[in-house]
């Protein structure tokens, strides 16, 4: 039996995936879930595993920070991701693997097939540390497409506006379109998904406490227990903390970060 683990800060995409797993392979045993990459790099610290699924845009530690953090590795590692080009390119580099998401079963039974095939035959630590290299040599601060110096250009109909992340306070999705609520109280709505924004924008120091909601951490006011916990921006703006992101959140500010 091979022991895994599955890390992805979205709850639904944790569950699909361990349905899957549980559904087409007798030999993979679900050690444990982690929504929380942070609590994923604890468990790893103290446990061994065969293989984990391991999503690359999360808050706070991305995928590829909690490698970073780690000093060895001693287990293999299926990707998974919406959509990272620079990581994707990086892992082709280091001959790892990824699914892209929503995940497909065909290609994940040929992910399993391969882990088994390699298991044991392959130097997976100077594979890892190999990916992590070309990361750093290919990955800009974020997305070239959507970044130009250190503004996000957001796109419209005729033409192409150019923002600074540190004057944006949140971005709230409308289902396929995203508001961006600037500090000068503008509001600029975009035909982009709150996915796309969190991708483009984690690396500016943005968090997701909700699933509605991208939130610059630098001008996040304070932290409310009352109704179930929620986020008071500079503005006055109360934004929710879903229930399973709680936990992280207040680590967040225990450590000051």
């Amino acid at each position: 039996m091979y022991k895994v683990i599955i890390v992805d800060d979205e709850i639904n995409c944790v569950e699909v995936l361990e349905i899957l797993i549980r559904q087409n392979f007798d030999d993979l045993t679900i050690a444990e879930k982690f929504t929380s990459s942070k609590k994923a790099f604890e468990y790893l610290q103290k446990n061994s595993v065969d293989l984990i699924f391991l999503d690359i845009q999360m808050p706070f530690l991305t995928g590829i920070d909690l490698l970073h953090k780690l000093d060895k590795y001693n287990f293999h590692v299926v990707f998974t991701t919406a959509f990272d080009q620079y990581a994707i390119n990086a892992i082709k580099l280091s001959a790892l693997d990824y699914l892209l998401k929503p995940i497909d079963e065909e290609l994940l039974t040929n992910a399993v097939n391969k882990f088994r095939k390699l298991k044991g035959q392959i130097d997976i630590q100077s594979q890892l540390a190999n990916l992590l290299q070309q990361y750093n040599l290919t990955s800009p601060s974020t997305t070239a497409a959507s970044v130009t110096g250190n503004k996000i250009a957001v796109g419209f109909q005729d033409k192409i506006l150019f923002y600074d992340p540190k004057e944006i306070l949140y971005c709230q999705s409308n289902d396929n379109y995203t508001t961006l609520q600037m500090r000068n109280g503008e509001k600029v709505i975009a035909s982009k998904t709150i996915r796309h924004f969190e991708d483009i924008l984690t690396p500016f120091g943005f968090i997701r406490p909700h699933q509605s909601y991208v939130i610059n951490a630098k001008h996040i006011e304070q932290y409310s227990k009352k109704d179930g916990g929620y986020l008071v921006m500079e503005d006055g703006t109360n934004i929710p903390v879903s229930r399973h992101r709680k936990e992280e959140i207040l680590l967040m500010f225990k450590n000051d970060l």
